[in-house]
């Protein structure tokens, strides 16, 4: 969804974990954890997940609670992450609240894509380490 420049100040309300576009569209910040089996701390991305106007506005009403902590919300995955061979925009995920100050915890729902799979089963440090080439150097 592009907003284009000279209308995203009218358009789109963005802080470092929300963002609301055209007063329609709704999104949290989170990261999708992936264990590493022989590296530490384990591998995260930061990624945007879609919610809707029900969800994002029970959240923002959460967004201080220190009560808030394992409450979770269903979402659509609305970042593109390179490394993976099929898409990663539109997979089901449950979007959960941490303590307050922490990011949302991003978790995939059970699919065939690699991204669940790797989330479920872990990478390793040659894993790690060809994301990382492909991100700083492309295909």
């Amino acid at each position: 969804m592009g907003v284009p420049e000279a209308e995203f100040s009218k358009r789109v309300d963005l802080t470092k974990d929300q963002c609301v576009i055209d007063e329609e569209y709704f999104f949290v910040r989170g990261h999708i954890e992936i264990p590493t089996t022989d590296l530490e701390p384990d591998f995260a991305w930061s990624v945007w997940c879609s919610l809707s106007r029900e969800s994002f506005v029970d959240a923002s009403l959460r967004w201080e609670s220190e009560e808030r902590s394992g409450v979770s919300y269903f979402g659509w995955l609305f970042t593109d992450l390179p490394c993976y061979e099929k898409p990663t925009r539109n997979l089901k995920t449950n979007v959960v609240f941490q303590r307050v100050g922490t990011v949302m915890r991003v978790d995939m729902q059970e699919c065939d894509h690699a991204l669940w799979i790797e989330q479920t089963m872990g990478i390793d440090r040659k894993r790690v380490e060809a994301i990382a080439h492909q991100i700083l150097h492309g295909r």
